[in-house]
């Protein structure tokens, strides 16, 4: 992984002289698979945050990005054609509650894709990329709902306070018409007939709370986890002809997704129950990976629909 940062350093200190664009894709395409990679950058009130870069298609310099602002005083700051994708832009700084510097002091912009919208993120400056492993994770939620966990990330032979930061509750945040249609969505889902559990596993309680309304909307009988390791525990006291279904995000603290679907996999006894990978942070290498590991299929957040269709397709 060193190597990568050190590629990224170096890359960064040279915007300012030659103003290129940089390629996260390229970056991190050794470790396309790696759910723990993140991309760590500043706020302007001097905090460090977090995204994961399986989520992110590129790192562009902001003020080569030709946007057309908006007049609306939401969250979104204009739009930009990028790629040939108009793309909506917002300042995450703004998003967060920080304070909003004045706009040359913003130097890149973080495209990422996700819940089938693609979002340009502008941010003041970028350290590096860096693993953080599930396990040194710990929840933040209930101390800012904007954040998912906090951890500590080395930087300048010094380690420093950094947040994880919910992409789930940005994207709701951002287009705010979603939950909206979650719950037009949800109305139209029928009733079904099973009897067994579903165990539902993601570390971010809006998911958690959409998901509760569709099994409820469903007729299910289920169970929340806020990390893979609570769903693990709890199958000492669940026997396998109780579950219909396991469903777990990928990125989570202490145990994430793929250690979750591993896990399970160990035990034959769970061979013939399906499980769905609930998460934004899938490209095609690591679906490739997730459906070889043992899941048996991959749907994208917010879409309660498709997740239903899985669902019933899967259900025991």
């Amino acid at each position: 992984m060193q190597e990568y940062d050190e590629e990224l350093e170096n890359i960064v200190e040279t915007i300012d002289e030659d103003d290129e664009e940089l390629d996260l894709v390229a970056l991190v395409s050794a470790n396309a698979n790696d759910t723990s990679q993140y991309l760590v950058f500043e706020g302007s009130d001097g905090q460090y945050y977090a995204k994961n870069v399986s989520k992110i298609e590129e790192l562009l310099v902001y003020k080569d990005i030709d946007i057309a602002k908006t007049n609306s005083k939401g969250l979104i700051e204009g739009t930009a054609d990028i790629r040939g994708n108009m793309t909506t832009i917002m300042n995450f700084d703004k998003w967060f509650g920080n304070e909003i510097l004045d706009e040359s002091e913003y130097e890149l912009l973080i495209l990422a894709h996700y819940g089938g919208h693609r979002l340009g993120i502008v941010v003041k400056r970028v350290e590096y990329i860096v693993n953080i492993p599930p396990e040194t994770m710990t929840d933040n939620s209930q101390n800012d709902e904007k954040t998912s966990f906090i951890t500590k990330v080395n930087i300048g032979q010094k380690k420093h306070m950094c947040l994880i930061f919910d992409s789930d509750k940005m994207l709701l945040d951002v287009f705010d018409t979603i939950d909206t249609k979650v719950m037009e969505d949800t109305q139209k889902i029928q009733k079904i007939e099973n009897d067994k559990m579903v165990l539902f596993a993601d570390d971010s309680r809006f998911i958690r709370k959409m998901a509760e309304s569709l099994f409820n909307k469903m007729g299910l009988k289920y169970r929340m986890y806020e990390n893979g390791q609570l769903l693990l525990e709890d199958l000492k006291y669940i026997s396998p002809e109780e579950i219909t279904l396991f469903i777990t995000d990928l990125e989570m603290p202490v145990l994430g997704g793929r250690e979750v679907i591993e896990n399970i996999r160990k035990e034959k006894k769970y061979d013939a129950i399906n499980i769905i990978v609930h998460t934004n942070m899938s490209n095609d290498n690591m679906a490739d990976s997730l459906l070889g590991a043992g899941a048996q299929d991959i749907i994208g957040k917010v879409n309660m629909l498709a997740l239903s269709e899985a669902m019933k397709k899967f259900m025991v």
